[in-house]
C-alpha cells in the first residue's frame, strides 16, 4: 500500500482528514452553535427592569379614624380636596366625583375620575402637599367604584 492510499484511507490521525480534521470540524460546529445561541438572545423582546408608573386616571382621598372619629386636620384636608376637585370638575378636567362613607365613625372616601391624565397628576400632587404630615389621611391612585 502506498503512502497516498494510506492517506486516503484516513489512517493518519494527525492529518486534516483524520482525527484532527474531525475534531476541528466538531469544534467549529460547537463554537457556531454557541454563537447562534448568543445571537438569538438579543432577539428576545427587551423588558424594562422597572415598570413605568401609569399616569393616574382617578385618585382617591381617604379620611380615616382609629376609634375616636376622623381627626379635625384630616376633615379639613378632605374638605379642601373636595373644593379642588369641584373646581377641576367645573373646568372640565374631572369627569365625576364619588364620595362614600366607608365607616361608622365618619371615615370617608372621596374619588375623582379625570379626563386628561396631566390634571390628575397635578391635583394628586396638590392634595398630597395639603395632607403632608396629617394623620389618618391617605391619597391613592386607584379606580373609583362603579
Amino acid at each position: 500500500m502506498t503512502h497516498a492510499q494510506l492517506e486516503d484511507a484516513g489512517l493518519f490521525p494527525f492529518r486534516r482528514r483524520g482525527l484532527v480534521g474531525s475534531l476541528r470540524f466538531c469544534l467549529t460546529l460547537l463554537v457556531m452553535g454557541f454563537m447562534m445561541m448568543g445571537a438569538s438572545k438579543g432577539c428576545v423582546e427587551a423588558k424594562p427592569t422597572e415598570p413605568l408608573a401609569p399616569a393616574p386616571q382617578s385618585i382617591s382621598v381617604y379620611a380615616l379614624s382609629r376609634g375616636k372619629g376622623v381627626p379635625d386636620q384630616a376633615r379639613e384636608v378632605l374638605a379642601q380636596s373636595r373644593t379642588l376637585l369641584k373646581a377641576a370638575q367645573e373646568r372640565g378636567e374631572v369627569l365625576r366625583v364619588v364620595e362614600q362613607r366607608i365607616g361608622i365613625e365618619g371615615e370617608t372616601r372621596l374619588c375623582a375620575e379625570f379626563s386628561p391624565a396631566e390634571s390628575a397628576r397635578t391635583i394628586f400632587d396638590q392634595i398630597q402637599q395639603l395632607g403632608q404630615g396629617v394623620d389618618l389621611l391617605n391619597v391613592k391612585v386607584e379606580p373609583c367604584p362603579p
